[in-house]
C-alpha cells in the first residue's frame, strides 16, 4: 500500500511537472505575443499621428493655395479692368490729341483769313476826295468790320497761343530721372503691359521707359495712361530682342536723355 501511494506521489509530481512546463512555455508564447501586440500597437499609433500630421499640412497647403488662387484671380480682375480702361483712354486722348490739332489748324487758317479781309479793307481804293452819305456809311460799316475782325483776330491769336502753351506745357513735363519699377502683367496680344508705378510715383503720360532683366536690356515701353498707383505703356515695336519676350517682373527704368 505504501508503495502504491509513493508511486502515486510521484506520478502526481510528474504530471504537475509536465503540466507546470507546459504552461510556462503558453506563458513565455503570451507574453511574447503580448510585447508583439504592443509594439505593433505603438507603430500603428506612430502610423496614425503621422498620417494626422501629414493632413494637417495638407490641409494648411490648400488653404494658402487657395488664398494665393484668389489673390491671383483678384490681380487678373484689376489687370483686366486696367486693360479696358487702357485701352478706352487711349482712344479718348487720340479723339482729344486729333481735336486740338483740328482747332489749331482751324484757328491758323482763320488768323490769315481776316488778317487777308482786314488787309483787302485797309487797302481798297477811294474813288472820290469826298464821299457822299451813302459811301460814309459804307466806310463807317467797314470800319466797324475792321474793329470786329481785329477783335475776332486777337481773340484767335490768344486761343492759338493758349492751346500752343498748353501742349508745350504737356510735352514739358519731366519724370525723376532714374525712377525704376517692374511689370506686373503683359497682354501680347495687344502689346502692352501694366506698371506698378503711377501718378503718385511721377509716372507721366508718353514717356519713355526701358525694360531690363538683369544686366540686359530686353526692350522699351511708351507710357499711354497713368493711374494713381499703375500705369499702362505700350511695348515699342521691334524694341525688344528677338526671341526674348517681355515678361511679369521685368524691371523697368527712366532715364532722361541729355539736352
Amino acid at each position: 500500500m505504501g508503495k502504491v501511494l509513493l508511486y502515486a506521489s510521484i506520478a502526481v509530481t510528474l504530471a504537475a511537472t509536465a503540466i507546470g512546463f507546459v504552461n510556462k512555455n503558453k506563458l513565455s508564447t503570451v507574453k511574447a505575443d503580448l510585447v508583439s501586440s504592443e509594439q505593433e500597437g505603438q507603430k500603428k499609433a506612430a502610423t496614425i499621428e503621422q498620417a494626422q500630421k501629414s493632413l494637417k499640412e495638407t490641409k494648411e497647403s490648400l488653404e494658402t493655395v487657395t488664398a494665393e488662387k484668389d489673390q491671383t484671380a483678384a490681380q487678373l480682375e484689376t489687370v483686366k479692368s486696367a486693360a479696358e480702361k487702357s485701352k478706352s483712354q487711349v482712344a479718348e486722348l487720340t479723339t482729344q490729341l486729333g481735336t486740338k490739332d483740328s482747332e489749331i489748324t482751324k484757328l491758323t487758317a482763320d488768323i490769315q483769313a481776316k488778317e487777308a479781309q482786314i488787309q483787302t479793307l485797309t487797302t481798297a481804293p477811294t474813288e472820290v476826295a469826298t464821299p457822299s452819305p451813302d459811301q460814309q456809311v459804307l466806310i463807317q460799316e467797314k470800319e466797324a468790320l475792321i474793329t470786329k475782325l481785329q477783335g475776332d483776330l486777337d481773340s484767335s491769336r490768344v486761343q492759338l497761343e493758349d492751346l500752343r502753351k498748353k501742349n508745350a506745357d504737356r510735352m514739358a513735363l519731366k519724370m525723376r530721372n532714374g525712377l525704376e519699377g517692374r511689370i506686373l502683367a503683359v497682354n501680347q496680344a495687344w502689346n502692352f503691359v501694366v506698371l506698378n508705378l503711377g501718378d503718385r510715383n511721377g509716372v507721366v503720360g508718353n514717356a519713355e521707359m526701358l525694360i531690363k532683366r538683369g544686366a540686359q536690356l530686353v526692350g522699351k515701353l511708351r507710357v499711354t495712361s497713368v493711374e494713381p498707383s499703375t500705369s499702362i505703356a505700350d511695348i515699342v515695336a521691334s524694341s525688344d530682342p528677338r526671341g526674348v519676350n517681355i515678361q511679369p517682373g521685368d524691371h523697368v527704368i527712366y532715364q532722361a536723355t541729355a539736352e
